[in-house]
């Protein structure tokens, strides 16, 4: 670790504006085409090769410091595993609107759009909940107590960040309804509830909401984790790095 600090740099914490990943996305009214549908397969393809990439290199840092129960690796554990989460959720999301957009049977297409509704409601849920009973038991709680260690900018921006989800989680039922049909299997109602008018653009858009919420949040971790990035590089600056600081 010493060695590969040597050649780091300083990472700068970004201002980013926190607000462009939540306004609403509304659906226009088109229909996809063919040519639109092969399209958005690929992006997706893309995106899920490219955020997947890094799965195991976080696996192997919480794999790594599983023994560590010292200030400093708690909030490293909690940091990537936070990040884990809202990796996963972001890929999963992907795959279920590529195999939605990919399906060419009716009852395949209903029932994606149904797997599809239980990551959104179930993915905002565990991200940051939508009571207080939820919210205690989310990924986003999880962070506050970290927050004291960190920068003014940081706090800040969790700060933002958190008006923005607590509004989101207001927005709408964020699908409850299909969720709870899609899982508890009550036949008659679940067959009515799918028997609703398939619209690809608006399901598609619809994704988007959790999608870009993930995506804010992911932005967030990554100037959290630039901080731990930077207070590692100071140390060994200043010659205070531990032996064993992972």
């Amino acid at each position: 670790m010493k060695e590969d600090l040597t050649n780091i740099q300083y990472s700068p914490i970004r201002h980013i504006r926190y607000a462009q990943w939540f306004e609403d996305v509304q659906y226009n009214g088109k229909t996809l085409s063919e040519s639109e549908r092969k399209e958005c397969v690929s992006v997706i393809d893309k995106t899920i090769e490219q955020y997947s990439s890094g799965l195991p290199m976080m696996n192997d840092i919480l794999e790594s410091i599983k023994d560590l129960h010292d200030e400093y690796h708690e909030i490293e554990r909690t940091i990537v595993s936070v990040s884990l989460f809202v990796i996963i959720t972001m890929i999963d999301s992907m795959i279920a609107s590529k195999y939605f957009i990919l399906a060419d049977k009716d009852y395949d297409k209903r029932f994606m759009r149904g797997k599809l509704f239980i990551i959104l409601n179930e993915g905002f849920k565990k991200l940051y909940g939508f009571n207080e009973n939820t919210h205690k038991k989310s990924e986003w709680d999880r962070l506050l107590p970290l927050m004291k260690h960190f920068p003014e900018a940081i706090n800040h921006q969790y700060q933002e960040l958190t008006y923005h989800l607590e509004k989101h989680s207001k927005s709408s039922s964020w699908w409850k309804d299909e969720r709870n049909l899609e899982t508890h299997l009550d036949a008659e109602k679940l067959y009515k509830s799918r028997q609703e008018e398939i619209i690809e653009s608006k399901v598609m858009t619809d994704s988007l909401k959790l999608f870009r919420t993930l995506l804010a949040v992911s932005n967030f971790i990554t100037n959290a984790h630039a901080c731990i990035v930077n207070f590692l590089v100071e140390k060994y600056h200043r010659g205070e790095l531990a032996g064993e600081t992972t």
